[in-house]
C-alpha cells in the first residue's frame, strides 16, 4: 500500500510557476478534494472496464491531472542547473519521457487507490507567500498513519496546480531534483544519457 500511495504521488507530482497571489486559500484545498474525488468516480469505480485497457486508463488520467500538472515546467525544476545547458530538443525530451513514463508506470496503481483511506484535513494557520500547503491523512492498510503534505500554487487563471509533495517529511521535489543531479555526474554530464537514465528511475518505481 506504501507503493501505491508513492506511485500516485509521482503520477501527480510536477511544479508550476505561480503568478497571481492566492485569493482564496480554500481553493486549493477543493482543488485537492477535486482530484481525490476524480480519481474516484473516473478510476476506482471503472475499474474493471479500465484494468483491461492500458490505453484508456492512462487517456484517463492524463484527462484528470492536466489542470493541476505542468509538464514542461517539470524540466526547469527537476533539472535544475543543467536545464541551462540543455538544448530545445532535450527539454523537450525530457518533458515528453517524464509525461509518457508516469502515465504508463503508475496509472495501474491508481487503479487500487482507496480514495476512503485518504482524509484531506481543514486548511491550518499559512506561512506568508503565494503557496499553500494542504495537509491530508493517510490510512495504510495495517492502520499506520501517513502524514502527507500537498503544496498547490495558483495559476494566471487562478486555477490551483500542484508544486510539490511531502510524505512523512520526504520532499519529493527537492528528492527529484537531487536524484537527476546524480544520474548526471554518474553519466559525464551527457544530457541525453542522465536522460535516459531518468526514464528508466521512473519506470523502476512502479515495480
Amino acid at each position: 500500500m506504501r507503493l501505491k500511495l508513492t506511485s500516485l504521488v509521482l503520477a501527480l507530482l510536477v511544479w508550476t510557476v505561480p503568478v497571481l497571489a492566492a485569493v482564496n486559500p480554500e481553493g486549493a484545498r477543493d482543488e485537492v478534494i477535486r482530484v481525490v474525488e476524480d480519481f474516484k468516480v473516473k478510476i476506482v469505480d471503472q475499474k474493471e472496464v479500465l484494468a483491461d485497457d492500458p490505453q484508456k486508463l492512462r487517456s484517463v488520467m492524463r484527462e484528470i491531472i492536466s489542470p493541476v500538472v505542468d509538464f514542461n515546467d517539470l524540466a526547469k525544476k527537476v533539472m535544475g542547473k543543467y536545464y541551462r545547458q540543455a538544448t530545445p530538443k532535450q527539454v523537450s525530451d525530457f518533458v515528453a519521457v517524464t509525461e509518457s513514463t508516469l502515465l504508463k508506470t503508475y496509472s495501474a496503481a491508481v487503479i487500487d487507490f482507496d480514495p476512503s483511506r485518504l482524509t484531506v484535513l481543514p486548511l491550518a494557520r499559512q506561512k506568508p507567500g503565494r503557496e499553500v500547503r494542504v495537509d491530508a491523512k493517510f490510512q495504510l492498510s495495517d492502520g499506520s498513519p501517513v502524514d502527507i503534505a500537498f503544496y498547490m500554487e495558483p495559476a494566471a487563471t487562478e486555477q490551483w496546480m500542484l508544486s510539490n509533495v511531502v510524505i512523512n517529511n520526504i520532499n519529493f521535489g527537492l528528492t527529484f531534483r537531487k536524484q537527476f543531479g546524480v544520474m548526471m555526474q554518474q553519466n559525464g554530464n551527457d544530457i541525453d544519457q542522465a536522460i535516459a537514465a531518468w526514464q528508466s528511475s521512473l519506470a523502476a518505481g512502479g515495480n
